[in-house]
């Protein structure tokens, strides 16, 4: 009996020390632990938040436009820096999915976006005659070709060849059906709408941050420009005909936009069509037996109205309790727990000195103008992709040397309409400036 007791109280007394019992010790080792855990995550997380603000304080600096005075003076030059640092090192996936999300609102329409235009059934009619997004051949090269035109003239400054080239190429897409009021005025300022409002809304509901002032300002001043450029006539469309800095332009086109969504945005079977098409695309690689979940998630982000001009049925409240609550910590994670990114993300190359051509480093589905490397062939991501069937670089028919900017666009277009480019860079050569859009006011 006392044999038992000495080795019952030795293994207490074991455990005491070791921390596994309930004695004071093991108290207070706990407890320093939880202590300096907690302390950890918080210092990290303090660290985190800090960095990241004081680069956008450091981003605000650097250009100076600290009041909507001096805002208003925002040069084109200015806002494309600015919309290139969102893009690149900012805001890169909210801003990429937010006008992937646009193309269901004004799509193929005017080969700049990707989702909302779907949505209205003029549009979705002559896409659904031209097949350029519901046919499965075609559908992939259009919307890499659509994302390609977009980046060119968003990452490269305002007066460049680069730009130019690809306002001009979806100018000469756009001009056929302009001429033959298949496109019009509105269907193009719908689509420019789009492409300001929802980045702006994408970064305001589920990135780290708000967007600030100058951001706001800057993607008001690009837009404006680009819409210069394609001429469209805001005149008798919006609220007013001149706007004091960006965010003032950003205001009205969005409220315009809103106004003509109620308006036009209603039911159509070919808005299911053209949505179903690209709705493939989007979940490529989403398993089979995800998918319709997936497309609940999908159509909780859509909103009402939009979900119900294509004919989608209303997601389930678990889909919506999914949808934001991964949005949401995603959110806190980056603010909290990130360090800044390093540095800016580079998605082309630079044009090839001897053939010009320029390679491509993303894509969706197919990989369109990008460069076959053993690495894009052969590493962990490309030996995923193959798992789920996809298409690796270097496949048959994507252009693995690059592209021209004759070579954007619909296969039976491809190569032509040089001289019609020609024509549109002489013109905004002529007419599109560096300065600032809204420079008429202080003249």
């Amino acid at each position: 009996m006392d044999h038992l007791y000495e080795n019952v109280t030795q293994l207490s007394t074991f455990e005491t020390v070791a921390g596994y019992g309930f004695g004071p010790l093991a108290d207070k080792s706990w407890l320093a632990w939880i202590i300096t855990i907690f302390s950890a995550v918080g210092l990290w997380g303090v660290l985190c938040s800090v960095l990241r603000f004081m680069n956008e304080k450091a981003m605000r600096q650097r250009f100076g436009y600290s009041d909507r005075g001096l805002m208003a003076k925002m040069t084109n030059d200015d806002a494309q820096k600015i919309l290139q640092y969102i893009i690149t090192y900012e805001f890169p996936l909210m801003y990429k999915l937010s006008l992937q999300f646009g193309i269901f609102k004004t799509s193929g329409l005017t080969s700049t976006h990707i989702v909302q235009t779907y949505g209205f059934s003029t549009v979705s009619s002559l896409l659904a005659k031209t097949k350029s997004f519901s046919d499965p051949k075609s559908a992939p090269k259009r919307y890499e070709d659509t994302a390609v035109i977009f980046s060119e003239f968003s990452l490269n400054p305002p007066t460049s060849d680069r730009c130019l080239n690809a306002i001009a190429r979806m100018n000469h897409l756009h001009n056929p059906y302009k001429k033959s009021a298949k496109i019009s005025n509105e269907d193009l300022l719908y689509t420019l709408a789009v492409c300001v409002m929802e980045p702006l809304r994408f970064i305001r509901l589920y990135e780290w941050r708000a967007p600030n002032d100058m951001e706001v300002c800057a993607i008001g001043t690009f837009w404006r420009s680009i819409g210069d450029a394609m001429e469209i006539d805001y005149k008798g469309y919006l609220t007013q005909e001149s706007w004091a800095d960006g965010i003032e332009f950003a205001e009205d086109i969005t409220k315009w936009a809103k106004n003509y969504e109620a308006e036009a945005m209603k039911p159509h079977p070919d808005n299911r069509k053209l949505a179903d098409a690209l709705v493939d695309m989007l979940f490529f690689f989403v398993p089979a037996y995800f998918q319709p979940f997936a497309l609940q998630v999908l159509t909780v982000l859509m909103g009402d109205r939009m979900r119900e001009a294509f004919l989608y049925p209303e997601p389930g409240i678990f889909a919506a309790f999914v949808a934001f609550g991964l949005l949401s910590t995603r959110r806190i994670i980056l603010r909290y727990f990130c360090l800044p990114r390093l540095k800016q993300m580079t998605f082309f190359s630079q044009p090839d000195p001897q053939t010009g051509r320029i390679h491509h480093f993303d894509y969706l589905v197919t990989p369109y103008y990008n460069k076959p490397t053993f690495w894009s062939r052969w590493g962990p991501m490309a030996l995923l992709v193959r798992l789920f069937g996809g298409m690796v670089p270097g496949a048959t028919g994507t252009l693995p040397d690059g592209f021209l900017p004759t070579d954007l666009g619909p296969e039976h277009r491809m190569g032509k309409g040089m001289e019609d480019m020609k024509s549109e860079i002489a013109r905004m050569k002529e007419t599109r400036t560096s300065g600032c859009p809204f420079a008429a006011r202080f003249s």
